[in-house]
């Protein structure tokens, strides 16, 4: 109110100056996901295993990022390093996924087979782990969605031991390219849906 009667103002000026006021927030309000980075941290543990931990924030709704996690015989069509992917048992709140993909490291590639067992928690959280150890002697790990201001924060945790050991930063930095990749296709078939 002070603001109305400083310097003549009037109360027919205070819609304009409120108006410009809303326009200058919404310009500058930064817009979710346009330009936020996807973060990937990989390190080795004590047992030689490596830890992902990764994240992005998407604008769309929890219940459509859900439906691209769950898709599991369509995911071969978004993410390139997938192959095959088929639902081998279905349960409630239980899958067997059968996968088989490609690793790529600078000019290598390298077969990937894994039978994961996931389990679904209230739309929410996606735990999963190989049970075939064909490709890692230990792959195991979470998606978890977490609803935030305009959308979805997505994060990735992951522990992965490929049986044919790589030197050490070889395998670290395969593993953050592979991963940063994976998420970011997820991330357009996200904003792909969301847009529909």
């Amino acid at each position: 109110m002070s603001l109305a009667f400083r310097r003549g103002m009037t109360f027919r000026r205070l819609p304009n100056l409120s108006g410009l006021l809303v326009v200058l927030s919404l310009l500058s309000a930064p817009v979710l996901d346009a330009n936020t980075p996807i973060t990937v941290d990989v390190e080795r543990a004590v047992d030689k295993a490596y830890t992902v931990d990764a994240a992005f924030d998407v604008n769309v709704p929890a219940s459509i990022a859900w439906e691209v996690l769950t898709d599991y015989e369509g995911i071969g069509r978004f993410v390139s390093s997938i192959r095959q992917s088929t639902i081998k048992r279905r349960e409630p709140g239980r899958v067997v996924l059968e996968q088989h993909g490609v690793g790529r490291a600078w000019i290598m590639s390298l077969p990937m087979h894994v039978v994961l067992e996931v389990r679904e928690h209230d739309e929410r959280v996606l735990a999963f782990h190989d049970v075939c150890g064909k490709s890692f002697s230990t792959y195991k790990g979470t998606w978890e969605l977490l609803a935030i201001d305009g959308g979805t924060r997505v994060t990735h945790r992951l522990k992965a031991d490929p049986t044919g050991r790589q030197p050490a930063m070889l395998a670290k930095s395969a593993i953050r390219g592979s991963v940063k990749t994976l998420l970011d296709e997820v991330r357009q078939e996200m904003r792909a849906r969301g847009a529909r």
